[in-house]
């Protein structure tokens, strides 16, 4: 990794664009994010924030030190997720089906463990979802939330199991629900977080290394462009709530990074 480039690049982009201190914003994440769980899983006879504690805990337990796809990673797909599940219900929070429900549960579970295990870039993702989907499934009958027939109601397995799927990059095919669209959509929008600089340009570079040790950080930035501007999404969360800022926010940040490093 060309550390000298990349120190470069990241203070030609200034203050102003590259935060100061991501070590504090990944704390306030975790915290911003279990509160967030505990006040939208609902299960009966748990604590989600007891829930959210040990799915963190079995998350490092099974964690292969990935730069990028990591815990933090984790808790934006999860508050994202929440966030786009709070538009798509309307904000009515308090008075939901047991279907829906099920179905915000299901998600929000599968938001958080849809990486863990995650090898990076060293093998297909259908390895990394499949890994993830054992891990969640394992985690879920020992937690004794086994779905229908149990005393913790509320979730419904194969949905939250093809819900994580849907994540598996390439792509393979567009989201079949609103539930998949969200997850979908909040797994591509790490690039609006703060942090932005250093989980793409630093720790998703690192990962790329690992699969490609040739790769230059300027064609990583190219690539990363191209990907932002190409990217799609699929929730009417996005197209509300999110579409402007990654228009006015995303694309000029990785314009900006590839011009930094062209200089």
């Amino acid at each position: 990794m060309d550390t000298e480039l990349i120190t470069r690049v990241k203070e030609q982009l200034g203050s102003n664009l590259v935060c100061p201190d991501p070590g504090t914003r990944r704390k306030l994440k975790h915290k911003a994010t279990r509160h967030a769980f505990s006040e939208m899983v609902k299960l009966n006879g748990v604590d989600s924030g007891e829930l959210f504690d040990s799915i963190h805990l079995c998350f490092e337990e099974n964690s292969l030190k990935r730069p990028y796809h990591d815990w933090y990673h984790t808790c934006c797909v999860v508050e994202g997720t929440i966030q786009g599940l709070r538009h798509y219900l309307k904000g009515n929070l308090s008075d939901l089906s047991a279907t829906e429900q099920k179905e915000v549960n299901s998600t929000i579970l599968a938001a958080a463990f849809h990486d863990v295990g995650h090898t990076g870039v060293k093998e297909p993702d259908i390895v990394n979802i499949s890994r993830s989907i054992m891990i969640a499934h394992r985690f879920l009958v020992n937690a004794g939330i086994q779905g229908n027939g149990s005393s913790a109601v509320a979730v419904d397995i194969p949905f939250l199991l093809e819900t994580l799927q849907s994540t598996q990059y390439p792509f393979k095919r567009e989201p079949l629900n609103e539930y998949q669209a969200i997850l979908r959509d909040a797994d591509l929008l790490q690039i609006l977080e703060p942090t932005w600089f250093d989980d793409l340009y630093i720790n998703m570079y690192q990962e790329f290394l690992e699969g490609t040790p040739t790769l230059g950080f300027q064609q990583f930035c190219l690539n990363e462009m191209d990907f932002i501007k190409s990217a799609k999404f699929f929730s009417q969360w996005f197209r509300d709530e999110m579409h402007h800022a990654f228009q006015n926010t995303a694309v000029p940040r990785v314009e900006k990074a590839y011009s930094a490093v062209c200089s």
